[in-house]
């Protein structure tokens, strides 16, 4: 599936999706909401068990290359695995759509009223 351009490479068997270095940023700029929804309409939702998926993952793109475990978030701290060489992502299932909420809720918190207020003195303020 493609969504702005980017791939999005989607595995049939665990639910998890890979993302090319700089994809997530670009697919939380981009404000589209729920894309695993769409990709589990159009391919299908595999049942896995959280205990089947849970192991020590390697690169899919890089020769023997072992994820490393961070969290990522504005809000919700959402643990990825992230390879050392290429910088891609692997998102386990929901974590994507998880990821894209976490940045609609950022974007709207800054733009809420009390937020808009408190720049608009700042700004008086620094004159």
């Amino acid at each position: 599936m493609r969504v702005d351009r980017i791939a999005i490479d989607k595995c049939h068997k665990c639910d998890g999706i890979w993302l090319d270095y700089g994809e997530l940023e670009r697919l939380r700029s981009s404000a589209k909401q729920g894309i695993e929804e769409d990709l589990e309409e159009e391919y299908g939702n595999p049942q896995t068990e959280q205990a089947a998926t849970d192991a020590y993952m390697r690169c899919p793109v890089c020769d023997d290359v072992g994820l490393i475990s961070h969290h990522i978030s504005y809000f919700k701290p959402v643990k990825v695995d992230q390879c050392p060489s290429c910088h891609g992502i692997w998102l386990d299932d929901r974590e994507l759509d998880t990821l894209l909420e976490d940045k609609k809720e950022m974007v709207d918190k800054l733009h809420s009223p009390g937020v808009m207020a408190f720049v608009r003195r700042l700004a008086r303020r620094l004159r």
